[in-house]
């Protein structure tokens, strides 16, 4: 129950139909109007129940919704912090006096939705990507259940995006929440899963290994540089060495620590070099390059894979779509060798998103306006170079950008197209976590 309990007095009380047990003690100890159950392991409490908490010097609103969120119920921070708000008239002002009584509502029971069609090894997914930030309140949930009853079966979470953010408590001593983040996205990595599991989903966490911003800028001499030796940087973040020993030991342990939490699949994205113009190994030899950075690249992709499969933990790999089409000048930049990287993979996700191919790609004028095509043509490519060993689950488009006309039939064309070709299963791409057009396309026969 609460902390201290000296010189309290214990009653037990009916009222309403409700059994409650209310606890009198000094003022650092809150009085529990009803028991807080934990939502996750246990049963939930009725709507309505709550906690009340008798104010000391020094006490703030921020600092009872982090100590009463879990207790009381409450999925993340923010949630708590609203409930109390609005609970006790404070939406406007955080003023505690000594002696207030501050009531912390519990959370209120949630239906948990099944899915129709679960997967059990990650094969037939069908999957949506949610961002940290859609991960760092409840009404992710409410989002999920919207996307199982259109009939998905599969959530990828970002664990650490390219900002080199981690977004769950991580033991790793380089690990770090993200400019301006005082905490991680997640707040209890293990429940959040559990409550995905809840529902049937399989559960893939997404990390984002070699474009790291926050390794990046605490610890230089780990990245790639410039010729002036400066870190070399992308979209404001910074390229790591994918050779780096410490740089693969950080990473492996978050991998580990994903399982350890019970996530079904950890999925690596950005394990490659940098495309935006990195010469610093390049001995002008295509080939040679190509080879070199092969090398490093399914390496490393070995290692974890023989971790992961030592914890019953599934491997995937998001790829450039164009992998598919096996070209050195491509694999020369990357390092993305599809048949080497089969072996150490249980799933190949290339990203086949019609908009990334240039003008004039395949003799395509605009590329994006020709879904059907590009994703049958690289999903049968993904399948010939693996030799049918791990899964291909291509990534699709779930945004608008460079396409003429997007709606649910773009969304829809791109699924008959992946699963025509072969896929096994597909997740849908919005970088803000909408998925309004995608999940009203899916309902559509």
């Amino acid at each position: 129950m609460h902390r201290s309990l000296q010189n309290a007095t214990r009653q037990a009380l009916i009222g309403g139909g409700l059994a409650a047990l209310v606890l009198v003690a000094s003022p650092s100890t809150a009085t529990t109007v009803a028991a807080a159950a934990d939502p996750i392991t246990s049963a939930v409490p009725a709507p309505g129940d709550t906690l009340v908490h008798v104010v000391e010097p020094g006490d703030h609103l921020h600092g009872l919704a982090s100590r009463y969120r879990a207790e009381a119920g409450w999925y993340s921070l923010r949630d708590c912090l609203q409930a109390i708000r609005r609970a006790n008239g404070k939406e406007e002002c955080d003023l505690l006096r000594p002696g207030d009584h501050v009531r912390v509502p519990v959370a209120p029971p949630v239906t948990t939705v099944h899915v129709a069609s679960p997967t059990d090894d990650g094969s037939n997914l069908r999957g949506l990507y949610l961002p940290a930030a859609a991960c760092s309140r409840r009404a992710v949930f409410e989002r999920i259940d919207r996307f199982v009853a259109a009939g998905g079966n599969g959530v990828v979470f970002d664990a650490k995006d390219i900002d080199g953010g981690v977004t769950f408590r991580s033991g790793q001593p380089r690990a770090s929440y993200g400019l301006g983040c005082v905490g991680p996205s997640i707040p209890d990595l293990p429940r959040f899963v559990a409550r995905l599991h809840e529902r049937d989903l399989w559960v893939v966490a997404r990390l984002a290994l070699f474009l790291d911003g926050r390794l990046g800028t605490a610890e230089p001499t780990l990245a790639l540089a410039d010729s002036l030796g400066e870190p070399w940087r992308e979209r404001g973040c910074v390229w790591m060495n994918p050779a780096s020993a410490e740089v693969r030991a950080y990473n492996l342990g978050l991998a580990l620590e994903l399982a350890a939490a019970g996530v079904d699949e950890v999925q690596v994205d950005y394990v490659r070099f940098p495309t935006n113009g990195w010469r610093g190994d390049w001995q002008g030899d295509l080939a040679s390059t190509a080879a070199r950075r092969r090398e490093v690249i399914t390496d490393f992709v070995a290692t974890l894979h023989d971790s992961l499969s030592a914890r019953g933990t599934r491997l995937s790999a998001a790829i450039f779509g164009i992998a598919a089409w096996d070209r050195t000048e491509d694999l020369a930049l990357t390092g993305q060798h599809l048949p080497s990287l089969a072996p150490h993979l249980d799933v190949i996700c290339p990203m086949i998103y019609p908009s990334h191919f240039a003008p004039g790609f395949e003799g395509l004028e605009e590329p994006a306006d020709h879904p059907e095509r590009l994703v049958a043509d690289g999903v049968a490519r993904c399948r010939d170079l693996t030799g049918g060993g791990p899964l291909v689950r291509p990534w699709l488009q779930a945004f608008a950008w460079r396409v003429t006309d997007y709606d649910g039939a773009y969304v829809r064309a791109q699924i008959r197209a992946a699963t025509g070709a072969g896929a096994s299963g597909w997740s849908l791409w919005n970088p803000a976590g909408r998925y309004e057009v995608a999940s009203a396309a899916l309902l559509v026969p």
